[in-house]
């Protein structure tokens, strides 16, 4: 992989010559500025637009009847088919799910194009659920997409930080995610975070008894954890205004 070393020597060459130093974790600042920096990493949340993705029953009605999933109970996932997000194990949890669950209905949202990509189309042709997996290729909508799903499951192998799954708690969306997102990223009581090796049916039922919450408004929420955007970019501002004048 030709970026593993462009990245190395970046990494090793640009610290003489940098004057502050951002992270939006802890663990992806020390890998990019080292463990010895860690306690002069500035943290900078990877912040959204909580407005946009707070839960609204009206938009969620809407969605649902355009997506044809009125009735059903959709499981929900976003992110780029790769690796890292585990989308075959993700495959196995919904099987499980639809043994419980017939009416369930999978949105995968993301980049499906590429070799990885048609790993997973095989593999549902595979399993016989063409007819319960909608894949949703890259969307400017995700946050209306939110609003139509019930549940969300992330099973990924790793992250830096996890976008997608604060996106989903902004939409006041119950969540079941690995033991590999941060603990920065889990700003509400709807993430429940496992670990992969327990296995697709102790996924399933986490993902079906998560189902059971009831979704509610958590834009204050994010706003107060400090991953609002607008909030942020008041922040950032101040903080280059301040640079500029040699506070």
């Amino acid at each position: 992989n030709l970026k593993s070393p462009m990245r190395w020597y970046y990494k090793t060459k640009m610290l003489s010559h940098i004057t502050h130093m951002f992270m939006c974790g802890e663990e992806s600042g020390e890998w990019l500025f080292g463990k010895k920096n860690r306690d002069n990493c500035i943290m900078l949340n990877n912040a959204i637009d909580s407005e946009r993705y707070a839960f609204n029953p009206v938009k969620r009605e809407a969605m649902r009847e355009t997506l044809g999933v009125s009735q059903e109970l959709v499981i929900g996932h976003v992110g780029r088919f790769d690796a890292q997000k585990n989308h075959k194990f993700l495959l196995k949890v919904f099987c499980e799910i639809l043994k419980r669950e017939p009416n369930a209905v999978l949105l995968l949202v993301g980049n499906d194009t590429g070799p990885r990509s048609q790993e997973i189309h095989s593999m549902v042709t595979i399993l016989g659920i063409e007819d319960k997996v909608k894949f949703l290729g890259v969307r400017s909508d995700v946050a209306n997409l939110m609003q139509a799903m019930d549940v969300f499951v992330f099973p990924s192998l790793f992250e830096g930080f996890g976008i997608a799954v604060l996106e989903a708690q902004a939409s006041g969306l119950p969540c079941v995610v690995s033991e590999n997102i941060p603990d920065e990223c889990l700003v509400t009581d709807l993430a429940n975070r496992i670990e992969s090796r327990n296995g697709k049916e102790f996924w399933a039922n986490m993902a079906l008894n998560a189902v059971k919450r009831s979704r509610r408004d958590t834009q204050q929420k994010i706003i107060t954890s400090g991953f609002d955007i607008k909030e942020n970019a008041k922040w950032l501002q101040n903080f280059y205004l301040s640079c500029v004048n040699g506070e």
